[in-house]
């Protein structure tokens, strides 16, 4: 098959998942939401978000399915241009003229490090020093550091980018959303780089209609953020106006 082939496959099971999630609301008894709702977000942010917000759909949804994943933001953005998912958690997103942002929260980066690097004690790195680490563990898409610090390890999540840090193979970068449990448990190191940080944006396609079962779930998706930032695992830096 064509590349424009798949492309125009894509789309069609797409306007018939449309179509199925349009009859299953029309026909849902009282207007309750109901049909499928797919969400990609970064592990980093999803590890936290996922399980509250299913928490409230198990119990205040039950006819909405959702169909939860992970990712970084180039693969999710180029996912809900191609129809497969309908709406995605992006970091600090590129302008894209298919693509609507609306911004969730801007999260404070930190550099994390092995247990108890002597580096990171003082829980803030200056930018001669963040310019200067040996090494680091990057992304796959975009790199984050500056090109004096070396990288011969690359990830597609979080997870791994973790484990190799606490090894010692090398600095990782990461919202503090994704490393709050391990640095309360004491596996990783971290320390605050104040001219770094992560918008996480709601992402949808632009013109497409929008499910209601998908607008509970931006409604639902905000509601957890800001129990997470009370909660202390979430920290916030303002938003910056131009």
């Amino acid at each position: 098959m064509t590349e424009s082939g798949k492309v125009l496959l894509a789309r069609g099971r797409w306007l018939l998942a449309v179509v199925d999630d349009i009859k299953a609301e029309v026909h849902t008894e009282n207007r309750e939401p109901s049909g499928t709702v797919r969400l990609g977000a970064p592990s980093s942010l999803g590890d936290i978000l996922y399980a509250p917000l299913a928490q409230i759909f198990v119990k205040q949804f039950p006819r909405v399915r959702l169909e939860l994943s992970g990712g970084l933001t180039e693969s999710l953005s180029d996912r809900l241009l191609r129809g497969e998912l309908d709406l995605a958690i992006v970091t600090t997103p590129l302008p894209n003229d298919h693509l609507d942002y609306e911004t969730l929260v801007v999260e404070q980066v930190f550099v994390i490090g092995p247990p108890r690097d002597s580096l990171l004690k003082r829980g803030k790195l200056t930018r001669k020093e963040f310019d200067t680490l040996p090494a680091a563990v990057t992304p796959l898409s975009r790199t984050p550091f500056p090109s004096t610090v070396p990288s011969s390890l690359r990830v597609d999540n979080s997870t791994p980018m973790k484990r190799m840090v606490a090894a010692g193979l090398g600095y990782g970068l990461l919202p503090f959303s994704g490393i709050q449990q391990e640095v309360a448990a004491g596996v990783l190191s971290a320390a605050r780089v104040p001219w770094i940080q992560a918008e996480r944006a709601l992402a949808l396609p632009r013109g497409r209609p929008v499910s209601r079962a998908t607008r509970e779930v931006v409604t639902a998706l905000k509601i957890v953020c800001r129990s997470l930032i009370e909660e202390g695992k979430i920290l916030t830096v303002p938003v910056r106006r131009t």
